[in-house]
C-alpha cells in the first residue's frame, strides 16, 4: 500500500498560493507541533486526524481533532457513554449547558453516545499560531465542562459507580494530564 503524499516542491512553497494549498491539505499536520506544547502525547491517526488519550478528573478519554476542509472547520470532540439512570433530568441539564457554553456543545451521536465537541472555523487564511491558541482554548473549555460541571452534576444526582464517585471526590478541580497508557493503533 502506497502511503506517500504528493507535496509541492520546495520552490513552490515560496508562493503564498502554493503554501496555502499545502497547509489546507494538511492543516492538522501543520498545527500538531504547536498543539504538542500543551498536549504532549498528541498523535496522528491514519486518516490524518489527531488524537490524544487524556486522564481527566471525569475519566480517561480520547480527545480527537478532525479537519473538514469543505466546511472550513476543525472539530475537537470526545465520545462518552450516557450515564446509566440519568433520565430526563440529564437531557435538561445538557440543554442548559448548551445555552451556558458558547464554545463547547453536547450532543448524541448515531450510536447513542454523548458527544462533547467544539467546532472552530479554520481556513487557509488563518494564522496557525492564532488557530492553535483557539483550539487549545476550546480544549480547556471542554475539560472544564467535563471536570467541573459534568462531574459535579453526576455527584449531585448520585450517578456513577462507587469507583467513579470515589475518583471524582478524590480529584477536585480539573486534572488534565496525558494518560499513561495508549491504545493500540
Amino acid at each position: 500500500m502506497d502511503v506517500s503524499v504528493d507535496l509541492p516542491a520546495k520552490r513552490d512553497l515560496a508562493s503564498p498560493a502554493s503554501f496555502c494549498e499545502f497547509v489546507e491539505m494538511d492543516l492538522l499536520g501543520a498545527l500538531k507541533p504547536m498543539l504538542l506544547q500543551e498536549l504532549p502525547g498528541l498523535r496522528r491517526a491514519q486518516d490524518g486526524s489527531l488524537w490524544i488519550r487524556l486522564d481527566l478528573r471525569y475519566a480517561e478519554l480520547v480527545l480527537a481533532f478532525e479537519h473538514d476542509a469543505e466546511a472550513g472547520s476543525i472539530r475537537i470532540h470526545t465520545r462518552l457513554p450516557i450515564p446509566p439512570g440519568a433520565g430526563i433530568d440529564f437531557l435538561l441539564w445538557c440543554l442548559s449547558l448548551n445555552v451556558q457554553y458558547w464554545d463547547v456543545k453536547l450532543g448524541i451521536d448515531a450510536e447513542g453516545l454523548l458527544v462533547v465537541h467544539a467546532d472552530v472555523d479554520a481556513d487557509e487564511s488563518d494564522i496557525l499560531g492564532e488557530l492553535s491558541e483557539t483550539l487549545l482554548d476550546r480544549c480547556e473549555t471542554l475539560f472544564e465542562l467535563l471536570d467541573e460541571d459534568f462531574v459535579n452534576w453526576l455527584l449531585e444526582a448520585k450517578l456513577g459507580t462507587p469507583q467513579q464517585r470515589e475518583r471524582w471526590k478524590a480529584r477536585p478541580g480539573s486534572t488534565l494530564k496525558p494518560a499513561t497508557r495508549t491504545p493500540s493503533e
